[in-house]
């Protein structure tokens, strides 16, 4: 374990003066190991092949020696970058003997300076082009709803859910902060200043960021929901069996139960204070919602004075005799009217009518929907639209098969209501799974006496409840469709009641 007062040698390969062959050879190790699975020890031979082979390295080391080669990996081997093994396959020959080969390995560490640098780079490439993604939250509340229904002897491992959890909040949390970093460049603005196309890259920016801004929005009281349900005792002993399990799996023998226990709890208290308020703390949700915004408005602006540049020494009187010139050549009024809406804008808008949801997306909004017409007749009082008259078409043998299945309906309410109550009661805490017919006939029950100054409610049966709060506490209720989440409430039948 490095001290943060210690130096780190394996970095030296990385600012040396020969760094342009020292990079490129651990490059190749890396790649060789790390990612195509290759083996793990090579000779002088196999990586300079690779170096003059490699496309990326352009044949900058068609001239390079064994000779170089070997002072260069020589000094990565002093620094801990390599490691040099000595062939020990059995020589059949004098000269094999006289001339065993040397193999080299990469280091651990210099496999993830490596790796580092890769995912650095490919960060970097990737800001300008950013999307948020809208579905993080909703794949954040699976993975939260998960710890928070966790027990001993779920089939989910809770290792794998708390890792994802964690990967999901620091990919919206990097990327974003890296997103509005770059964006708040100085340099950025320059750039982008300079040319026209910023005005087209404008609307992209904007539309992105409020997507960003809107799911946040409406996806932020639902995972903070979360951390209030899940208790800070839950979550510990969640802790202890992941670090339980990390112990039960190590192999090196060096694992500190203390450290992981500590980083866990850590990695917690940093994903809640990013939604919840801790100790006066605002959250980091708050500020990224902010920035979003001002961020915006900074875009916008920027977009204006483009605009205002580009339009300052242009004269509009063309425009505005051709504008003139299309609505002399209307034919009707409104024709006007639509050409003006369409330069100018619609000065008056009453109403916003949308059609039903097209897809179960619930990130859609009303502006992405394909325009349509609404037809609107004008209200002229004392006219009222004709009613088409129709026979009364009465089917004996139909009534009486509604009537019978409103009566099995009822035996069946009445059979169920018999078998929930006790002594009286029906205790909504304690009920079993109910089908959602029983729901709905509750849930109206519920509201009928929340309205009543008794407290009162009936049945279509005419049985009467009277509905009691039994504490403060919020409980869960469920149903062959669904969980329903109240207060803890009560009901008890009562005779002679008005």
């Amino acid at each position: 374990m490095f001290s943060p007062f210690d130096q780190i040698k394996e970095t030296k390969y990385l600012s040396e003066d020969k760094a342009g062959i020292y990079r490129p050879i651990c490059r190749v190790l890396f790649q060789k190991t790390a990612l195509e699975f290759q083996g793990s020890m090579y000779t002088i031979s196999e990586i300079l092949t690779d170096l003059k082979q490699r496309p990326e390295f352009e044949g900058r080391f068609i001239d390079l020696t064994e000779k170089e080669l070997d002072d260069a990996l020589k000094s990565l081997e002093k620094w801990g970058n390599v490691l040099g093994h000595q062939d020990t396959s059995k020589a059949k020959r004098i000269e094999e003997l006289k001339n065993r080969r040397s193999l080299y390995s990469i280091t651990d560490i210099t496999i993830e300076l490596e790796r580092m640098i890769e995912g650095l780079q490919n960060s970097l490439r990737s800001i300008r082009g950013i999307e948020f993604e809208r579905h993080i939250p909703d794949r954040m509340m699976e993975e939260l709803d998960k710890l928070k229904k966790w027990k001993e002897g779920q089939p989910y491992d809770l290792r794998i859910v708390w890792k994802e959890l964690m990967d999901r909040f620091k990919s919206l949390q990097t990327e974003s902060s890296n997103f509005f970093a770059q964006i708040s460049r100085a340099s950025f603005n320059e750039d982008m200043m300079r040319t026209a196309s910023f005005l087209a890259y404008k609307e992209k920016f904007v539309q992105m960021l409020r997507n960003f801004v809107l799911v946040i929005m409406d996806k932020q009281e639902k995972v903070r929901q979360y951390f209030h349900e899940i208790s800070d005792e839950n979550i510990q002993r969640i802790v202890d069996h992941i670090v339980t399990k990390e112990e039960a799996a190590d192999i090196s023998g060096d694992f500190n139960v203390e450290e992981s226990r500590s980083a866990r709890l850590s990695e917690w208290q940093g994903l809640k204070g990013w939604f919840v308020e801790i100790n006066g703390k605002k959250p980091g949700v708050r500020f990224l919602i902010d920035q979003a915004k001002n961020t915006i408005v900074r875009v916008v602006k920027i977009a204006e004075q483009i605009t205002d540049r580009y339009n300052h020494f242009k004269s509009r009187k063309n425009d505005c005799l051709q504008i003139a010139r299309l609505l002399a050549r209307a034919e009707t009024i409104e024709e006007c009217h639509r050409l003006s809406a369409y330069v100018f804008g619609v000065q008056q808008t009453f109403h916003f009518f949308a059609m039903p949801k097209r897809s179960d997306d619930h990130h859609d909004t009303i502006w992405e929907y394909d325009p349509h017409e609404v037809t609107i007749f004008k209200n002229v009082p004392g006219r009222r639209a004709g009613k088409i008259k129709h026979a009364l078409d009465e089917n004996p043998l139909k009534e009486y098969e509604l009537l019978k299945q409103h009566q099995e309906h009822q035996m069946i309410i009445r059979r169920y209501f018999d078998e929930l109550t006790v002594d009286g009661r029906i205790v909504f805490e304690e009920l079993p799974v109910l089908h959602p017919i029983i729901r709905n006939i509750l849930l109206e029950l519920i509201g009928q006496a929340s309205a009543s100054s008794k407290k009162i409610a009936r049945t279509d049966n005419g049985i009467k409840f009277r509905l009691t709060k039994r504490s403060d506490r919020w409980i869960q209720v469920r149903f062959t469709d669904g969980t329903l989440t109240m207060k803890d409430l009560e009901i008890e039948r009562v005779e002679g009641v008005n």
